[in-house]
């Protein structure tokens, strides 16, 4: 190989870091590990009394607080008004979420697990696309694509079953985490 084919190569390379993609696959595994346990390991946490807090008036307030935390940041910060936005909606999908999902406490997870996914999906894929729009949908498909294929495997299962709203929750948990990150993200100076 030419030293000028090489080039290309070794810089591709050095944008790729591998501890974020490794940290992402260890969560992705995690989450299909999990997936032949989840209903007994979220039955057996709703029979708790911090588990039953958790999974039910929990999550929604673990939410607000953590609405405000980030308000407080972007206000530091002096976030342009979409960041305020971003947050505005981000806050009333869980808030619509979370009343839908009032009685099904389990499937309440879904939004912050694939809000985490999108995070995790992001650091890994940022270096390799380019623009920050392209960089937070990237991350955003990928990590749909991971709940995609949660679902897939759970369609195998026995004792699971393909969901489409399941789908659709792993989709919307992964667009919400991307956007609080935009929002987080926003007002901050680029590293040189």
């Amino acid at each position: 190989m030419s030293s000028a084919a090489a080039a290309p190569a070794s810089a591709i390379g050095r944008r790729i870091r591998w501890l974020p993609w490794s940290v992402l696959g260890g969560y992705v595994l995690l989450i299909y590990a999990l997936l032949p346990l989840g209903p007994k390991i979220g039955l057996s946490l709703l029979r708790t009394g911090p588990g039953a807090w958790l999974l039910g008036p929990g999550l929604p307030i673990i939410a607000v607080a953590l609405a405000v935390v980030v308000m407080v940041v972007l206000t530091r910060r002096q976030a342009p008004p979409w960041a305020y936005a971003a947050l505005a909606v981000v806050a009333a999908t869980y808030v619509v979420a979370f009343s839908w999902l009032r009685s099904a406490h389990l499937e309440r997870t879904h939004l912050p697990e694939y809000g985490v996914a999108a995070l995790l999906a992001w650091r890994a894929i940022h270096p390799l696309v380019p623009g920050t729009f392209a960089g937070y949908a990237a991350a955003a498909v990928l990590a749909a694509t991971i709940g995609y294929v949660d679902e897939l495997i759970q369609w195998v299962l026995p004792g699971r079953v393909y969901d489409l709203r399941d789908v659709g929750m792993n989709a919307l948990g992964a667009v919400l985490g991307t956007l609080v990150l935009a929002a987080l993200r926003a007002g901050r100076r680029p590293h040189a």
